[in-house]
């Protein structure tokens, strides 16, 4: 290599300020292998020096990727691929918090009476002397303390979790104060099977399917729900589990099961939030000031009660009448209302009239007997087969409604809404749903 002899190095500055260059160097080797500058990695620019048979699988399939993002002969789609790369829209960011550096960690004080400028005694992280110290070791910090609220040797956390799927599961948790696991709540009814619980659930890797399968399949839970003067004299409230629970479903779980059964729930996942239909006078006599409420149409219409808007001064009015909570406080444990309102809501209520109107027009154009499509109704909205004597009746009732809507005593429009088939055919199966939503089945698990 011969001496490369005067240097020249011309910078060209054309946006004014814009874009200065602050500091540069210039590096020289005798090395052949650098003489050229190269748009490769160094590990691949190895791989390049070696001989065929020295390869390995790694540097081979390296040496490919090099190939086919410098190759002139491809530019044609590297661009076409780039073009695609940007056209994709940006993934959503989120705040977080981020650990201060362990040289620098923020010193904690008691405040006197909370004022923030009257700092007293200086304090330390840990938890509760009351439960299993951390590691003497650990540093003090949130990985250290989400490590703990998870150990074994702190069931504290399982318990409560246990807990609360227990109360979605049977109506009432082994500690019915699900929100509360202190000296104000209440004792467990079944300690010893909330811990055996809690441990399983720890056992199983904190699996919330496998804990809903151990529960839903043991005895306790398959027992019947019939409520005889036997067990009310041994366990009026159930309090030791003689009998299998039946609790009203939530709010949501009303209208999705309702949605289900009348083929109108949609299962489209994730979206913006919509807007089922509900009373005008819900917004437009809020609280503060009259809220606008456009109703969804098409799909959005029928999608499940997740992704219903709420606003916490005007809550979603079917929600709100079947105890859902306002959105005004967190919740750990709804309360369970009876009244005329909800049985009004089944009956009025759009979704629920549009949902009997599908389902009445699901069941007049099916084949079979008027028996048969009974049957079948039934099994849809209840999930349980019909007894002899149930088919019978509601075979009566839909027998009554269409002769009623036929001599015009009601108005078939109303019920059936619209379809082919005959409105009277129509009308008194969707009165038949109607009939069927209603029922205290339709909306109680037992």
């Amino acid at each position: 290599m011969t001496a490369a002899g005067e240097v020249g190095l011309k910078m060209l500055f054309e946006k004014h300020y814009a874009a200065p260059l602050g500091r540069f160097r210039i590096s020289v080797t005798t090395d052949e292998t650098k003489a050229i500058a190269r748009a490769i990695e160094d590990e691949v620019e190895r791989a390049l020096m070696l001989p065929d048979t020295e390869l390995t699988v790694g540097q081979r399939a390296e040496l490919r990727r090099a190939f086919l993002l410098n190759a002139p002969e491809l530019a044609a789609a590297r661009a076409e691929i780039d073009k695609l790369k940007k056209a994709l829209p940006a993934p959503p960011t989120t705040l977080v918090m981020k650990e201060r550096p362990k040289e620098n960690p923020r010193a904690t004080f008691i405040h006197n009476r909370g004022e923030f400028l009257q700092p007293t005694e200086k304090v330390a992280p840990g938890v509760l002397s009351a439960l299993n110290p951390l590691a003497a070791d650990a540093p003090r910090n949130r990985l250290t303390f989400a490590r703990w609220l998870v150990a074994s040797e702190n069931p504290l956390t399982a318990r409560v979790t246990v807990n609360r799927q227990w109360h979605i599961l049977f109506g009432r948790g082994l500690v019915r104060t699900t929100e509360d696991f202190g000296l104000m709540g209440e004792v467990p009814s079944h300690p010893e099977l909330l811990d055996w619980l809690a441990m399983e659930f720890m056992k199983q890797g904190w699996s919330l399917k496998k804990l809903h399968q151990l529960i839903v399949t043991s005895a306790t839970y398959q027992q019947s729900s019939r409520v005889t003067p036997q067990l009310i004299a041994k366990d009026r409230g159930n309090l030791l589990l003689a009998r299998a629970p039946r609790v009203r479903i939530e709010a949501e779980m009303i209208r999705d099961a309702t949605l289900r059964a009348s083929g109108l729930l949609s299962p489209k996942v994730g979206g913006p939030s919509v807007f089922p239909p509900q009373p005008a006078s819900v917004t437009s006599e809020g609280v503060y000031a009259a809220k606008s409420w456009d109703e969804s149409t098409g799909e959005d219409r029928y999608r499940r009660g997740l992704y219903t808007f709420t606003k916490r001064s005007a809550p979603f009015a079917m929600f709100n009448t079947f105890d859902a909570p306002s959105g005004e406080a967190c919740v750990a444990r709804r309360e369970v209302s009876n009244t005329p309102l909800q049985a009004l809501t089944l009956l009025n209520d759009v979704t629920f009239t549009e949902a009997s109107q599908a389902l009445g027009k699901l069941l007049a154009s099916r084949a079979g007997t008027v028996e048969e499509r009974v049957a079948y109704a039934f099994r849809r909205v209840l999930t349980r087969p019909a007894t002899k004597d149930e088919v019978a009746m509601l075979a009566k009732f839909f027998e009554t409604q269409k002769q009623r809507f036929v001599a015009k005593q009601l108005d078939a429009a109303k019920f059936a809404g619209t379809g082919e088939s005959d409105v009277n055919e129509r009308a008194a199966w969707a009165a038949l749903a109607r009939a069927l939503f209603n029922l205290d089945e339709a909306i109680t698990k037992g």
